[in-house]
């Protein structure tokens, strides 16, 4: 601040004028303005892009809790059944097979279980199904797994 002061008094000297008061009431008065100008600035600093933080801010910290409890809720809202698939599956990090072992179901009970889950929690999301994917990728039913079939190099040039 003393150097910002004395900068400061010799950039206005020119604009000093005597009026009976000695000069360095006059630095003073500087160095007291240039005090209060620090004062009124925010607090805050504006960081270079590479320093800033990689953490999340309070607002998206936020964001995530409160969609994290949305979809609590709406978990807790799916049938006991599906509830426990889905708990088991994502949150035990289990497969299908241990999963219809502890329910006492078959693997394609289970299976259809979550599938029906995660359908209810899509459409209440509003994230797509999986046959609107499909169909908006202008696949439709099996026929994307499908592939033509391999043919024999001499049977291949033929088609053509």
């Amino acid at each position: 601040m003393t150097a910002a002061t004395f900068a400061k008094g010799l950039e206005e000297l020119p604009r000093f004028e005597w009026r009976g008061v000695p000069y360095s009431s006059w630095l003073y008065r500087v160095a007291s303005n240039l005090v209060a100008r620090q004062r009124r600035r925010p607090a805050w600093i504006e960081l270079a892009p590479g320093l800033a933080s990689d953490e999340p801010s309070p607002l998206d910290e936020v964001e995530k809790n409160d969609r994290a409890a949305e979809v609590r809720a709406a978990v807790r809202s799916l049938p006991d059944d599906q509830r426990q698939a889905v708990g088991l599956r994502f949150a035990g990090e289990m497969h299908n097979r241990e999963i219809a072992e502890i329910m006492g179901r078959s693997e394609g009970a289970v299976k259809l279980l979550t599938f029906r889950a995660l359908t209810t929690l899509r459409k209440r999301f509003g994230a797509p199904l999986p046959e609107e994917t499909r169909r908006a990728a202008g696949l439709h039913g099996k026929a994307h797994r499908q592939r033509p079939p391999i043919l024999p190099p001499d049977l291949a040039e033929g088609r053509g």
